[in-house]
């Protein structure tokens, strides 16, 4: 009996372990968001979808694109386009003051692009918030709308389906 005693605790364990594993799985996901503000809204982003903040940088402006397209920037060595998120979505452009930021896709997207973002309001859990379906105009890059402690509204905005909207892919205005 002795014997099997070392093979039981170390099922044991590993039952242990497994379990703190998809525990820590869970609280991850949960807490797994960049909150950034455009203009007066507040966004949640998942982090695996989103690269570098940087201050905004220098744009040059590209003639005959529609207007949320801002232009062109260098970001060590990489060429982004700047998208004004708040005017693709038919807003009021997007002012760049010292708060502002270019919140760079991830590279996992395959695509080079950034958002002009008003500011950046820190990372998020979502854990004991509230989440409801979205419906708008916005479709698959904005799936739901989250309400957190202090009721204020969250919208959630996927990177990876703007990457593949059409509407976000074409940007010229002939």
């Amino acid at each position: 009996m002795a014997r099997n005693e070392p093979r039981t605790r170390l099922r044991e364990f590993q039952a242990e372990l497994t379990e703190r594993l998809a525990r820590a799985k869970t609280a991850a996901v949960g807490s797994s968001h960049l909150g950034i503000g455009i203009n007066d809204e507040r966004w949640l982003i998942d982090l695996t979808e989103a690269g570098e903040i940087v201050p905004v940088p220098a744009i040059v402006p590209v003639p005959h694109t529609l207007p949320w397209f801002r232009g062109l920037t260098n970001v060590r060595g990489n060429l982004l386009s700047v998208i004004d998120f708040s005017r693709f979505l038919g807003g009021a452009p997007t002012q760049v003051d010292r708060d502002s930021r270019c919140l760079v896709f991830g590279n996992s997207l395959d695509i080079n692009a950034a958002l002009l973002v008003s500011r950046m309001l820190g990372l998020h859990s979502t854990v004991g918030w509230t989440r409801t379906e979205a419906a708008g105009a916005d479709g698959a890059a904005s799936p739901a709308v989250w309400t957190d402690d202090q009721q204020r509204s969250w919208r959630e905005l996927s990177l990876a389906a703007l990457a593949n909207d059409g509407r976000f892919l074409h940007i010229s205005a002939i």
